[in-house]
């Protein structure tokens, strides 16, 4: 298969994703979460109709149900950070530890009113077409540059300015 054989079956799949998919209501229960198949595919949220986050997992129920659970998926914890990082009881979630219960009460309440799914379901290049989709609209929610990404320093570097940095 030549690159633009590939390129042209990677904007097939956009194109798909993007426009022919279906946008699914968030509705946070594990019989919602259970409705999806557990099947290879990319996935995107939109926020008030703006694309904001892309995906692709091996198994898409399974995925879906971590999107429960704040300690799961670092979507969530963008999405919390990014929404109620002023609120007064905030404290930073990670995958050890949720927001405050007042936070999650209403990160799931944003999430249910102001967010949509869509997916395909993708055997091959669904790591690609993450990739892609990424670079394209850089969503706001994904870690930036966490794909493939280079360091833009050596630690030889780190240490010329911190004499310690990176040692126990």
């Amino acid at each position: 298969m030549k690159k633009e054989d590939i390129n042209q079956y990677l904007s097939m799949l956009e194109d798909e994703l993007l426009n022919n998919s279906e946008q699914i209501p968030i509705k946070l229960s594990r019989s919602w979460a259970g409705q999806f198949p557990d099947e290879a595919a990319v996935y995107i949220f939109r926020e008030d109709d703006m694309f904001c986050y892309v995906g692709e997992t091996g198994s898409l129920r399974g995925r879906m149900n971590d999107i429960l659970n704040t300690k799961n998926h670092t979507f969530r914890r963008n999405l919390g950070s990014s929404h109620f990082a002023d609120h007064p009881n905030f404290e930073k979630a990670s995958s050890r530890k949720s927001f405050p219960d007042d936070i999650e009460v209403l990160l799931n309440e944003f999430i249910t009113k102001h967010l949509k799914l869509s997916y395909i379901l993708v055997d091959l290049g669904r790591k690609e077409l993450e990739e892609k989709l990424y670079d394209k609209f850089q969503p706001c929610y994904n870690l930036k540059g966490k794909r493939g990404s280079k360091k833009t320093y050596t630690k030889a570097e780190k240490q010329q300015a911190h004499k310690n940095a990176y040692e126990r």
